[in-house]
């Protein structure tokens, strides 16, 4: 909500991507922001359904992320 407040870019356009679902992905998720969890960190697939925390879209990596982001009208 700060970053959102300083820069005057709504909640609705603001994604957090990180590789880490019990900080980074449940922080998204409380703060009602989309996430984006890149598997090339410390988090594997498998532990979104082990810990219930559901990430808006899953990638591979940050240049997966980019590529997706470059294809997108």
């Amino acid at each position: 909500e700060a970053a959102a407040e300083r820069t005057g870019v709504p909640l609705s356009q603001i994604a957090m991507v990180g590789d880490r679902l019990y900080t980074d992905i449940a922080c998204a998720v409380n703060a009602g922001i989309d996430s984006i969890f890149v598997l090339s960190g410390e988090g594997k697939r498998e532990d979104i359904e082990r810990d219930g925390i559901h990430p808006t879209w899953v990638y591979d990596d940050i240049g997966a992320v980019l590529r997706a982001w470059e294809e997108t009208p």
